[in-house]
C-alpha cells in the first residue's frame, strides 16, 4: 500500500474516531492522543534544520556557475512574491464580492468575542504581535543572523539560509582538492538525513491519526459551522488557488501535467494538512520532488527551504479574506488606499513567518493592526483557526513544490537551448 493511501486512512480514521470521542464528550481523552503525533513533528523538525544547512551548503559548493546561482535565487524569489501579492489580492476580492461579515448573527458576534477574552495566553500572544509593523529594511536585517548558533537554536529560518549559502559560496572557492572532501562529507550527511527522514516517515499514518483525532475531539465541526460562510469563502479561495493558478502555472512554466503533479505530492499535502507545519513537512517535500518530479537536488535544496520561510500563499488569502471579514462585521470601511496598506502589509507578514502551526493568526494581529483594525477581532475567527490552518499549510507547502518544478525546468530548457536540442 503506498504511503499517501496509509496517510488518508489515518487521516479518515482519525477524524471518525475524534468525532466520536466529541460526541461522548470524552475531550480530556486529546491529551492521551496527541503526544503521538507531537513525537512525529518534533522528529521532522529535529531533521529539517541539518538538512536544509547540509542541503543548501552542498548545492551552494557545487554549483559550478554563480550566475546559476543567482538567477535560480532570482527566479524563485520573484515567483514566491507574485504569488503572495496576487494570494491575497484574491483573498481580498472574494471577502469583498461574497462578504461573508455582513452574515454573520450579532448574538454570535458577541458570544465568539467573548471567548478570545477568557483566553489569557492569547490576549498575550495578540498584544505582542500589535504595532509590530514589519519594514522592507526589516526583512533584509533578518537576513544576517548576529550569531548563526543562535539562529539555529531558535529555528530563524532566513538566518539560517543566509548563513548555509554564504558558508557555501566561501566552500565553492577553497581549493577544488579540500572543495571536493567537503561536498563528499556535506553529499554522505545529507544522504544520511534523507535515510532517518524515510525511516521517521513509517510513523506518518499512526500520527497523522493521533493529530486529527486530537483536533477534532478537542474543537469539534460546530465551530466550522458557526462560522460557515467565511470559512467556505477562505478555504474556497485557497482550492481555487492551488488548483487554478498552480495547477495552470505548473502546465505552462513547467509544462507538466498539473494531475501528474498533484497525485505524486499527494502524501505530501496530506501531511502538511495533518501537521499544519511546513517546517515540519520540508524533508519529505524535498524527497518528493527529487524522486517523483524528478527536480534537480540543486534545485530543491535551495528553493524548497526558501519557500518554507517566504512563500506564505495559503497564509496570505487567509489574511486577505480575514481582515475584510473583520472588518465587515465591526462595520470599517476599507477604501482602496487601505486595502492597498494591507496588501503590502500583508506581503511583509508572510516574509520570514516562521512554518510553525498557528503563526498566521498572530501575524493577523499585525496586519490587522497596520489597518487600524482592532486586533481583538481575532476572536471572531479563532474557533476555525486550527481547521484553516491546516488548509492554507497545504497550499504553502504545495505551492513551493510547484516554484521549484516551475525553476527546474526553466534551467533544463535553458541548457537545451543553449546546446541547441530545443529552439
Amino acid at each position: 500500500m503506498k504511503m499517501h493511501t496509509k496517510i488518508f486512512i489515518g487521516l479518515l480514521g482519525g477524524a471518525i474516531v475524534g468525532s466520536l470521542l466529541a460526541m461522548l464528550k470524552l475531550g480530556q481523552a486529546a491529551a492521551y492522543i496527541k503526544p503521538l503525533g507531537d513525537l512525529f513533528i518534533k522528529l521532522l523538525k529535529m531533521i529539517t534544520i541539518p538538512l536544509i544547512m547540509v542541503s543548501i551548503m552542498a548545492a551552494t559548493a557545487g554549483f559550478a556557475d554563480l550566475k546559476k546561482l543567482g538567477r535560480v535565487g532570482l527566479k524563485g524569489v520573484s515567483f514566491f512574491l507574485i504569488s503572495t501579492i496576487f494570494a491575497v489580492s484574491l483573498g481580498m476580492t472574494a471577502a469583498n464580492i461574497f462578504k461573508p461579515g455582513q452574515h454573520l448573527d450579532p448574538e454570535k458576534k458577541q458570544a465568539l468575542m467573548a471567548e478570545i477574552r477568557t483566553n489569557a495566553d492569547f490576549q498575550k500572544q495578540i498584544d505582542s504581535s500589535v504595532g509590530k509593523k514589519k519594514k522592507p529594511a526589516d526583512f533584509f536585517l533578518d537576513l544576517i543572523p548576529a550569531n548563526p548558533f543562535a539562529a539555529l537554536a531558535q529555528g530563524d529560518m532566513l538566518a539560517v539560509i543566509t548563513f548555509s549559502v554564504l558558508l557555501g559560496l566561501a566552500f565553492s572557492l577553497i581549493a577544488s582538492a579540500k572543495r571536493e572532501k567537503v561536498l563528499e562529507l556535506l553529499q554522505a550527511v545529507n544522504d544520511a538525513l534523507i535515510a532517518l527522514v524515510k525511516g521517521v516517515m513509517k510513523l506518518a499514518p499512526f500520527a497523522v491519526f493521533a493529530l486529527i483525532a486530537s483536533v477534532v475531539t478537542q474543537f469539534g465541526f460546530h465551530f466550522l459551522l458557526s462560522l460557515l460562510r467565511y470559512s467556505l469563502v477562505t478555504i474556497g479561495v485557497m482550492a481555487a488557488f492551488l488548483f487554478g493558478y498552480y495547477g495552470l502555472a505548473v502546465l505552462f512554466l513547467a509544462r507538466t501535467n498539473p494531475v501528474h503533479f498533484f497525485r505524486n505530492l499527494s502524501a505530501v499535502g496530506l501531511l502538511a494538512f495533518s501537521t499544519s507545519s511546513s517546517n515540519a513537512v520540508l524533508p519529505e517535500n524535498m524527497i518528493s520532488c527529487e524522486q517523483k518530479l524528478g527536480v534537480n537536488r540543486d534545485i530543491t535544496s535551495f528553493i524548497l527551504p526558501l519557500g518554507a520561510t517566504i512563500n506564505m500563499s495559503g497564509t496570505s488569502i487567509y489574511h486577505g479574506v480575514s481582515v475584510v471579514f473583520i472588518a465587515q462585521v465591526f462595520g470599517y470601511s476599507l477604501p482602496l488606499q487601505k486595502q492597498l496598506i494591507i496588501i503590502l502589509s500583508a506581503t511583509l507578514a508572510a516574509i520570514g513567518t516562521a512554518g510553525i502551526p498557528g503563526i498566521g493568526i498572530i501575524t493577523l494581529a499585525m496586519v490587522l493592526g497596520a489597518a487600524n483594525i482592532p486586533a481583538e477581532g481575532i476572536g471572531l475567527i479563532i474557533g476555525v483557526e486550527r481547521i484553516l490552518d491546516m488548509c492554507r499549510t497545504v497550499l504553502n507547502v504545495l505551492g513551493d513544490s510547484a516554484t521549484a518544478l516551475i525553476v527546474d525546468r526553466s534551467e533544463k530548457r535553458r541548457e537545451q537551448r543553449q546546446r541547441g536540442i530545443i529552439p
